[in-house]
C-alpha cells in the first residue's frame, strides 16, 4: 500500500500553491484530485505588490502603476510608484508551481470522503478508488449561500487596432448604472491594441455568459471600439462572505484557499493571500492561519450587509477612491491599512446605512 505525503484536493491556484511552496524544495511523492483539466485553464489573477508576493516578480506579466474607479462623469485616478498592480496568468502560476523536485501525480478525480485511519488518511475517489496520504490539503470550498453576495465575472481578451488602449493605465472599476445590481467593467490594456475588457456583478445570482458579453460590447461602442478580434475568455464566481471551513480538529487536515479564509469579501481579492497563506503555513506549527485582522473582518462584514440591504450603484466605491491615495487605496485592499486609512474609508461611506449595519 503506497501513503503519499501529502494530498492536495483541488489543484487551482491555491492546491498549486501548496505544491510548490510547502513540497518543492523536497523530493516527497504528492497526489492531487482535480476533475478539471487544468491544462484547458488560463484565467488572469490580479493584485498589488506586497512584500509577500515580491518572490513571484518574476513571472508577473504586466504591472500598472496608474489606474482609475469612476463612471461616466467622473473618474478618479490613483497612482502608486512601488506597489502597483499587477497580473498572473493561470498558466505561468501552474507552470511555476510544477517545477519542482517532488514528484506530482495527478488524478482526474473528484473526492468523495476521506477519513483518518492510524496515522494516515484513507481517501475515496468517485471513481470507487482509494488512495492513502499523511497529510490533507483541501481547497474545496461553497462558491455560493443562500441570500448571500457573489462577485461574478465575465471577462473577453481581444485584439484591437494599433493604439486603441493606454497600456500605462488599467480601469480598475467604471461603473454602469444597471437595476438592482452594481455592475463595473474591468480592463487590463496589457499592450497599445490587446485588452482583457470583463464585465463583473455584485448580486445573488450568477447571469448568462450573454448578459455580461451584452455589458462589454456596450462598453466597447461608447468607446468607439466596434472592429476587435476576440483571443480568448474567462468566467469566474468569488463568495462575498467568509466561506471558511471550521478549523480542522486533526492537525494534518489543512483548510486551503477561500475554504481556509483566504478571499477577502468585500473586494473578492483572493490570489495573493492564498499565497500568503501557504507561505506561513510553512513557517507555522498550526493547521490554521487567520490571513485577515480582526478589524478588517468586521470592516468586511459591515459593508458586505450594506450592500445586501442597499441599492449601490458605486458611488460609495468612487468617494472611497476620492477620500484615498494610491497607497492608501492599495494598502486597504491588500489588507494593510493602517488605523488613519481605517477612519478615512469609514469617514467616506454612506453615514446612516452604516450605522445601521454596524448596530445589527
Amino acid at each position: 500500500m503506497k501513503i503519499y505525503k501529502a494530498a492536495i484536493i483541488g489543484l487551482g491556484p491555491s492546491g498549486l500553491a501548496v505544491n510548490k511552496i510547502l513540497f518543492g524544495d523536497t523530493y516527497d511523492e504528492i497526489i492531487a484530485f482535480e476533475k478539471e483539466n487544468i491544462n484547458n485553464r488560463d484565467n488572469f489573477f490580479g493584485f498589488w505588490l506586497t512584500d509577500w508576493m515580491k518572490p513571484f516578480e518574476n513571472i508577473i506579466e504586466k504591472k500598472w502603476y496608474k489606474w482609475t474607479i469612476g463612471n461616466k462623469n467622473i473618474n478618479v485616478t490613483h497612482t502608486s510608484s512601488h506597489k502597483p498592480y499587477c497580473v498572473i496568468s493561470f498558466k505561468n502560476w501552474k507552470n511555476f508551481c510544477l517545477e519542482t523536485k517532488n514528484k506530482l501525480e495527478i488524478k482526474n478525480n473528484q473526492v468523495v470522503k476521506y477519513a483518518p485511519v492510524q496515522n494516515y488518511f484513507k481517501i475515496t475517489t468517485d471513481d470507487n478508488k482509494e488512495y492513502y496520504a499523511e497529510k490533507i490539503y483541501d481547497s474545496r470550498s461553497a462558491k455560493q449561500k443562500k441570500d448571500e453576495l457573489l462577485q461574478h465575472f465575465f471577462g473577453v481578451y481581444i485584439k484591437t487596432a494599433d493604439n486603441t488602449f493606454n497600456e500605462k493605465k488599467l480601469t480598475l472599476m467604471h461603473f454602469t448604472k444597471e437595476n438592482n445590481i452594481l455592475h463595473f467593467i474591468y480592463i487590463l490594456p496589457f499592450s497599445h491594441n490587446k485588452a482583457l475588457i470583463e464585465s463583473t456583478v455584485f448580486s445573488k445570482e450568477v447571469f448568462q455568459n450573454s448578459w455580461y458579453r451584452e455589458k462589454i460590447n456596450d462598453y466597447l461602442k461608447i468607446n468607439n471600439i466596434t472592429e476587435f478580434e476576440e483571443k480568448s475568455t474567462e468566467k469566474g464566481v468569488i463568495p462575498m462572505f467568509f466561506a471558511e471551513e471550521k478549523k480542522a480538529l486533526n492537525a494534518n487536515i489543512f483548510n486551503i484557499g477561500i475554504r481556509g479564509g483566504a478571499c477577502k469579501p468585500s473586494t473578492g481579492y483572493a490570489f495573493s493571500f492564498l499565497i500568503k497563506q501557504i507561505q506561513l503555513l510553512k513557517t507555522s506549527k498550526k493547521n490554521y492561519i487567520n490571513i485577515h485582522k480582526f478589524l478588517d473582518k468586521k470592516m468586511d462584514n459591515i459593508f458586505i450587509n450594506f450592500l445586501k440591504n442597499n441599492y449601490e450603484d458605486g458611488k460609495s466605491f468612487i468617494n472611497l477612491a476620492s477620500n484615498l491615495n494610491g497607497n492608501e487605496f492599495q494598502s486597504f485592499m491588500m489588507g494593510e491599512s493602517n488605523l488613519l486609512t481605517k477612519l478615512k474609508i469609514i469617514k467616506s461611506m454612506p453615514k446612516l446605512p452604516f450605522i445601521k449595519e454596524l448596530f445589527k
